[in-house]
């Protein structure tokens, strides 16, 4: 009877700790990917110097969740937002083609990043 207790309470401490992950993840996404909008907002209303300041801003929220992103989430995930980070960064340098492509590219990723930690039917079995 001991064992099963302990294995009911190592499962739901595993789930609070599942959970607990998707939040965080959810609030850094969430956190990063207002900065980008607020971004391409900006670049929309002719204010580069601002476009700039927030997707600085953006960047540095992603690479101050480094330790965390670097256990919790896929290594070809994070190099994926680099390189988009990277790019948009470079289309803002450029012509508004790129620009908008970029941005969708970013957003992209972050979002991909976001669902792939929700708990589904297919996650589980």
């Amino acid at each position: 009877m001991k064992r099963e207790l302990a294995a009911y309470a190592l499962l739901i401490v595993m789930i609070a700790l599942l959970l607990f992950n998707i939040r965080t993840l959810d609030a850094l996404i969430e956190g990063v990917e207002t900065h980008v909008c607020r971004s391409s907002a900006a670049l929309l209303r002719g204010e580069s110097n601002l476009a700039v300041s927030e997707l600085e801003t953006a960047m540095a929220l992603w690479h101050e969740a480094e330790p965390y992103t670097h256990i919790f989430v896929p290594h070809s995930e994070i190099d994926a937002v680099a390189d988009a980070f990277f790019d948009l960064s470079d289309a803002l340098r450029g012509g508004e083609a790129t620009q908008r492509e970029a941005y969708r590219r970013l957003l992209y990723h972050l979002d991909s990043i976001g669902q792939m930690d929700h708990l589904r039917l297919g996650s589980i079995f």
